[in-house]
């Protein structure tokens, strides 16, 4: 935490980074104009959403929107369009926090005034002094009774959070190989190539004379080679890419992994043969088809380790989305707040 600076970690925010749902999309959100009792636009007292009628003011918003673009905000030029959008996705995030806590008390959660206060000391260690520590406070429109009641709030959402989403899910064996048979096309291994390469580079900004004296030196190479010489050997001699240690092995290798100009002629060759000499933005390039792997099914005992831990965190990341899909619903949402977006 950075020195003079308050604010409320967002333990929520974990569960919140797997939302795709768009804010204003649930049926049971409603839009509204700015209540008539709002006579000014102090952000602290602006009021641009209620869940289930508690107040979400625009200060709240614009705080969050500091903490989550934190260095962006610092470093970069942001455009209204990206401001807006940040805007929005802090709004919904705040609602969803609300409804989390609101959840928190129905479901008996409670937090100790040890535990409050414990987590008030950590804040204040991020502080060189009490009274800066107080400035702060003042800055974002709270006294301690204030700040102490966010703690809680964070502390509940982090206590019902850890006891629905705490303990992991676990797939059995059976599970994980059913969906490995019935999704075998996403795990077939696309076809790979192996090449050797020799690469005459050529400096960033080089003159036209030093482009043309690299392409006397490959084509000479070239010469070489369609003589008989050995690739690698050449490789090791002339090469200034890295794989000039392997005679210029580059391993096997798949679609996208290449310059598409390169990439096509190589894909092109039969195995054995070499290519003519190729132009890049780095120089020169002569390519050599060693051997082509056609593609193959994976095998399951390979992947099944891997598969089974990234299908349980999807799994769990599901049962996240459905609870906050589930609170949403339930919940009375009104917005004050103009939008483009539609139901």
């Amino acid at each position: 935490m950075k020195k003079g600076k308050l604010f409320v970690i967002p333990v929520f925010l974990s569960l919140l980074s797997v939302l795709s749902t768009p804010l204003y999309a649930e049926k049971t959100d409603s839009a509204s104009t700015q209540p008539e009792n709002i006579t000014t636009e102090d952000a602290s007292k602006k009021i641009v959403a209620t869940a289930n009628s508690a107040p979400i003011t625009l200060k709240q918003v614009q705080i969050r929107v500091q903490l989550v673009s934190r260095e962006s905000a610092y470093h970069t030029q942001i455009s209204d369009e990206k401001k807006q959008e940040m805007m929005e996705k802090a709004l919904d995030q705040l609602i969803i926090e609300e409804l989390a806590y609101q959840e928190a008390k129905k479901t008996g959660v409670t937090i100790s005034e040890k535990d409050i206060n414990n987590r008030l000391n950590e804040v204040k260690k991020g502080f060189p002094s009490e009274e800066l520590f107080n400035k702060s406070l003042a800055a974002n429109n709270l006294d301690l009774n204030k700040y102490k009641k966010l703690i809680e709030k964070e502390l509940s959402i982090k206590k019902i959070n850890e006891k629905l989403f705490g303990k992991p899910i676990t797939l059995s064996s059976k599970e994980v190989k059913d969906y490995f048979e019935k999704n075998r096309e996403k795990f077939k291994e696309p076809e790979k190539i192996r090449l050797r390469q020799i690469l005459i580079k050529i400096p960033a900004f080089a003159s036209k004379e030093e482009w043309e004296k690299g392409k006397n030196k490959a084509e000479e190479i070239l010469s070489e080679l369609k003589a008989g010489k050995d690739f690698a050997k050449l490789a090791k001699e002339f090469s200034s890419d890295p794989s000039r240690e392997k005679g210029g092995d580059m391993g096997f290798i798949h679609k996208g992994r290449l310059e598409p100009y390169v990439e096509d002629i190589a894909y092109s060759l039969k195995v054995g043969e070499i290519s003519d000499v190729l132009q890049t933005i780095y120089g020169y390039h002569i390519i050599k088809l060693e051997e082509r792997k056609p593609p193959q099914n994976t095998q399951f005992s390979k992947i099944k380790e891997k598969l089974k831990k990234d299908l349980e965190s999807v799994a769990m990341e599901e049962k996240k989305k459905d609870w906050i899909k589930g609170l949403r619903e339930k919940a009375e949402i009104k917005y004050y707040v103009p939008s483009d977006k539609k139901d």
